[in-house]
């Protein structure tokens, strides 16, 4: 890889000793997440570090084997050849290596930065974080990540029952790294909807029975919740409704009866070193049409353009589930462009306004102008791995796509492409990982067009369709009004009666 990596191996009269030690590019002890892996396949942790997974447990990925430490760590370890993963974040470049251990050894990794969207005005969060608070501060550090959305209140769990709401809802670590506390999740039957920034507790741990499983709890709908929140604004910014991810049984109801301040297009289905090509207890996709890992990213993305297509200009989010899902902390990242010093309330209000940029690895800019009835512009993505395809997409279609070939890492081009008809336009670039998608997107671009919403609204009409048909929801009067207002919504969208 491109970090600079030094190794000495020396000797020692007992039992073999692998110490590591990492700094930044000025050469500062860094907090750093990292992986030590074994010739037969195993993976070490050490006493004191951060564990993704509990020591001895056999890791699902590579991420839940790794770790993070302030700069260095050491290992007792058997005599043999180990290979070593370093990692300070999206921004910096990974360091691997293999180290040959006789009696001891000692690598020193100095990591360095291939881009530093601080630098261009770019500030990264994570909508979605599920780590101990306290492990937490060290986490947004080891990743680099700006803001961290961190939930305390999730279902069964409130960590401010018997006590006062935190005083400060706001972690400052370092004046770049901020962490909030007063999160909370609603995930059961309908969907999963993040409220970030809360005054107070909204009593979402009460709801489910001892016994009721979280998937099968339909009442009261998650849009209850929602309101509730929203009652506590007193006409400012938060509390902060994110709509986790789009493939969600109530997610168009929620479009249509509140929409949410953003919603996730890169969410804890895209992992590190896997990808979740499943909806879940979601409405199922059409996997003939979108077959595999690409064909479930496709479809996720999909809905997003229908409601694109049908006027919706809400906020792209991204977020990871650290904690439950196999992804570090900022893996899935939201920048938004704000002017320095950084707080919490500027980067929400950055996102609201746009642009924001979606990413889990490679950086994409573009600077699309509308001359005549023309869409032009320059497009550059770069990544710290190769990259693989750079699209321009309008109302859901690929009006303009480049294949990437050579390994390169960087790729620039000019488009000019028609825009009669369309109402938006956005970009995406992907890079070649094989076993995951890892990919960026930008905001809309809006286009004076004219577009036939028919296919997306009639879309919507049949997914609520499906809702009213579902078991959890037959004799339910009060859902089954819910879900028809949403269907109204739709159904007045629609221009013909085909």
């Amino acid at each position: 890889m491109r970090a600079a990596i030094l190794l000495w191996v020396g000797t020692a009269a007992v039992a073999a000793e692998l110490r590591i030690h990492v700094t930044d590019e000025t050469g500062a002890p860094v907090w750093t997440r990292l992986e030590v892996h074994t010739s037969d396949g195993r993976m070490l942790q050490p006493e004191g570090a951060i564990l993704s997974s509990r020591p001895g447990s056999a890791p699902r990925t590579a991420y839940t084997g790794s770790f993070v430490v302030q700069g260095a760590c050491r290992l007792d370890v058997a005599p043999g050849r180990y290979r070593i993963v370093a990692e300070h974040g999206l921004e910096y470049e990974r360091a691997e290596r293999s180290v040959e251990v006789v009696a001891a050894a000692r690598v020193e990794i100095r990591l360095r930065p291939w881009v530093r969207m601080r630098g261009r005005g770019w500030w990264s969060g994570d909508m979605h974080i599920h780590r101990p608070v306290e492990d937490s501060r060290a986490l947004i550090e080891a990743e680099d990540l700006n803001v961290g959305v961190v939930f305390t209140m999730w279902n069964r769990q409130n960590l401010w029952a018997g006590q006062p709401p935190a005083p400060d809802p706001v972690i400052t670590v370092t004046p770049n790294h901020l962490l909030t506390v007063m999160n909370a999740e609603d995930e059961r039957g309908g969907g999963a909807w993040m409220l970030h920034q809360l005054r107070r507790p909204l009593g979402i741990e009460k709801v489910l029975a001892e016994r009721e499983r979280a998937t099968e709890s339909w009442v009261p709908p998650g849009i209850e919740f929602v309101k509730a929140a929203r009652a506590q604004r007193d006409g400012g910014l938060f509390p902060w409704f994110d709509s986790e991810k789009p493939i969600w049984w109530e997610v168009p109801v929620m479009m249509a009866l509140a929409p949410p301040d953003s919603i996730g297009l890169l969410h804890n289905h895209y992992n590190q070193y896997t990808m979740l090509a499943n909806e879940a207890w979601g409405r199922p996709r059409d996997t003939v049409r979108f077959p595999g890992i690409e064909g479930f990213s496709d479809y996720s993305l999909s809905l997003h353009y229908r409601y694109l297509n049908l006027g919706f200009r809400i906020p792209f989010s991204a977020g990871s589930a650290s904690g439950v899902l196999p992804n570090p902390a900022g893996y899935n990242r939201v920048y938004a462009k704000l002017d320095p010093p950084l707080t919490v309330e500027k980067w929400y209000r950055a996102v609201q306004k746009g642009p924001v940029l979606v990413t889990n690895g490679p950086i994409l800019t573009w600077s699309p102008r509308l001359e005549g009835s023309r869409l032009k512009g320059r497009i550059e993505a770069e990544a710290r791995e190769p990259l693989r395809r750079v699209d321009v997409v309008a109302n859901g279609e690929v009006v303009w796509s480049a294949t990437v070939r050579g390994g390169k890492w960087r790729y620039r081009a000019s488009f000019d492409i028609p825009a009669q008809g369309r109402t938006w336009a956005a970009a995406r670039c992907y890079t070649a990982a094989s076993d995951t998608v890892r990919m960026a997107h930008t905001s809309v671009f809006d286009l004076p067009g004219v577009w036939n919403p028919d296919a997306d609204a009639r879309y919507f009409v049949e997914w609520i369709d499906d809702l009213l048909a579902k078991d959890a929801v037959r004799g339910r009067e009060d859902l089954i009004a819910l879900y028809r207002r949403a269907r109204e919504f739709y159904a007045s969208k629609l221009r013909t009666d085909k």
